[in-house]
């Protein structure tokens, strides 16, 4: 005789909380599409395939789905720093949050996203504050990882932690977004170079053995062939001064 499974009923709580995972994935779906702005209300009850009253009774409007995005970010923050902590050295956690970042933005989606975000952070006060907060707890937490590193000797004591924690922020960033617009290279070389650099600056006697990092023409690139065409340029307007 077959066992039958039972399925545990969910409360209202889970089932609350799996519809509003549900908006938040639509609604970043759409954001991703057409931005924050340019998205309405009717267009994420849509994707939902839920009805606006049903949307509202869990978000209030885009501000509020915004905003609870930002809070999963903080989550995964602070999950982030736990698991840095428990790295077996400050070098070996800055390289895996290096390529967890770069993962998780590769595809492109989810950087659209990010900078969606971070925008309305500039212009609204309500989203702004929650950005600020989790970038103070970020700053913070990475800060303190830091000193820890610096008083057992493994980075270079005589660096400012915090604003050294404010750079690595800012290259993880900017790294996010330019792998974006180079998605046809090789998507390890910027996460590779990107774990050199952080090496060799939190380096104790700035020096990091391992192999040169090779970097392919200049010829090969959009930028070479934009330089050559403004040489040109300036050839034709220099002969016609002539």
């Amino acid at each position: 005789m077959a066992t039958r499974i039972t399925k545990t009923p969910q409360s209202p709580t889970q089932k609350a909380d799996k519809k509003r995972v549900e908006v938040l994935k639509a609604a970043g779906k759409c954001f991703r599409k057409t931005g924050f702005h340019q998205t309405s209300m009717q267009q994420i009850c849509a994707e939902t395939g839920l009805g606006p009253g049903a949307v509202y009774r869990y978000f209030t409007g885009k501000e509020a789905i915004i905003e609870a995005m930002v809070e999963d970010e903080r989550r995964q923050a602070r999950a982030m720093l736990l698991q840095m902590r428990d790295a077996e050295s400050i070098q070996a956690a800055l390289s895996a949050i290096t390529r967890q970042f770069a993962e998780r933005y590769r595809a492109g989606g989810d950087a659209s996203l990010m900078t969606e975000v971070y925008a309305e952070g500039m212009r609204s006060k309500r989203v702004g504050a929650v950005l600020r907060k989790i970038e103070a707890e970020w700053i913070m937490g990475l800060t303190n990882l830091l000193r820890i590193a610096q008083a057992r000797g493994q980075i270079d004591a005589s660096l400012d932690a915090a604003q050294t924690a404010l750079f690595l922020t800012g290259m993880w960033d900017g790294m996010v977004i330019r792998q974006h617009f180079h998605a046809h290279e090789d998507p390890q070389a910027l996460p590779n170079f990107f774990e050199t650099m952080i090496a060799r600056l939190l380096a104790k006697d700035n020096k990091v053995s391992g192999k040169p990092l090779t970097t392919p023409p200049i010829e090969n690139s959009l930028f070479a062939e934009e330089l050559k065409k403004r040489a040109e340029s300036e050839d034709l307007r220099q002969l016609s001064l002539i």
